[in-house]
């Protein structure tokens, strides 16, 4: 009986060993039936194409500054005394040479007096001495010494004149009083600042353009400037100026002008701008972006050549919503592939779809 058991148990064991590889070689067969079938079935992979067209992408720069007055200064004192007069108080529109404060000129205009007199003493001193001259009564030295005195008082009633005129301080520029520093009664002296007045009638704004865009820019270009306190609105202005050095983060300084409108929506200095450039685009071969395989560092696209897929690098540059330049790597005539292209490998055979 043992021995019968002996000889069972490695006969079962071959038989279970040799059903198995029945099972696993019969199993092969299905999966290599089933890949030679999908294969069949999808040697040509349907895909989508168009041609590329000819156009160009609409670009702008954009930035952003601050508005600032074409004409900004602290006007001085140039006399001292007592203020007598406050004409202009803040927010008030000035004039050039409109007086602004008037300093008390009782002394000064005394001085004024005195060089007067003393300058046409010197001149009738002059002409009785040049008629001595001509008799010989008098030597030519006192004479000229006479001249110089004459010229002297000149000068001083020169200066003294000068002096009267500063005690009626005036406006340098036309614009609004945006700071006043003195009041009536009090004691001003020379060089002390009186008022701060910004000419807002043309505004201009200070913007940084990178390296990669300052050779766009030129003297005089339009630009559209929006300001978030005037929310819908766009405004007009142009280039005046574009910077010759960079600053150390590379970028270039560049000079925006503008006319300030009157009314309610009269612009104000110092307000935050954004600015945009239009700049002209060249013709260029635009392709779709669903074209693109790959990541935009390293874009590229399928071609269908005759029956197959060819997948091409192709190097890019501006791109909106729908359309992306290419600047190389492809031809007008190709034929890109816009749709199916996420199963494609280079070389697979192709079904166009219409």
């Amino acid at each position: 009986m043992k021995t019968v058991k002996q000889i069972l148990v490695p006969l079962v064991v071959i038989a279970l060993v040799a059903l198995a590889a029945f099972k696993l070689n019969s199993n092969k067969e299905k999966i290599k039936a089933t890949t030679t079938l999908a294969a069949q079935t999808i040697s040509e992979i349907p895909v989508k194409i168009v041609a590329p067209q000819m156009g160009s992408i609409s670009k702008q720069i954009s930035t952003t500054g601050m508005l600032g007055a074409t004409e900004e200064l602290v006007v001085l004192s140039e006399t001292q005394g007592k203020v007598k007069k406050v004409y202009k108080n803040v927010g008030d529109h000035i004039r050039k040479d409109e007086v602004i404060v008037e300093v008390d000129d009782e002394i000064i205009a005394a001085n004024v007096l005195v060089a007067e007199a003393n300058f046409e003493q010197q001149k009738k001193d002059i002409e009785r001495m040049e008629r001595l001259e001509q008799g010989s009564a008098i030597a030519k030295h006192d004479l000229e010494k006479a001249r110089i005195g004459l010229k002297k008082a000149e000068a001083d009633l020169i200066t003294a004149r000068k002096a009267l005129r500063d005690t009626k301080i005036k406006a340098p520029i036309s614009g609004v009083i945006n700071k006043r520093m003195v009041e009536n009664g009090q004691f001003v002296a020379g060089g002390m600042p009186v008022c701060e007045i910004v000419n807002t009638s043309k505004l201009k704004i200070w913007i940084k353009i990178p390296e990669k865009d300052i050779f766009k820019l030129t003297k005089g270009q339009p630009v559209t400037v929006e300001i978030p306190a005037f929310p819908g609105k766009t405004f007009s202005g142009k280039i005046n100026s574009i910077g010759e050095k960079a600053d150390q983060a590379m970028k270039f300084d560049a000079e925006v002008v503008m006319d300030n409108q009157e009314g309610a929506q009269r612009l104000k200095a110092g307000l935050f701008t954004e600015v945009h450039i239009p700049v002209d685009a060249a013709q260029t071969i635009l392709i779709d972006r669903t074209a693109i395989v790959g990541s935009m560092k390293d874009p590229a696209v399928f071609v269908v050549e005759g029956e197959k897929a060819v997948k091409k690098q192709i190097v890019t540059n501006e791109s909106d919503e729908r359309f992306i330049e290419v600047v190389s790597g492809l031809k007008n005539e190709d034929r890109v592939v816009v749709s199916g292209q996420l199963n494609l490998h280079d070389g697979d055979r192709v079904k166009i779809m219409q």
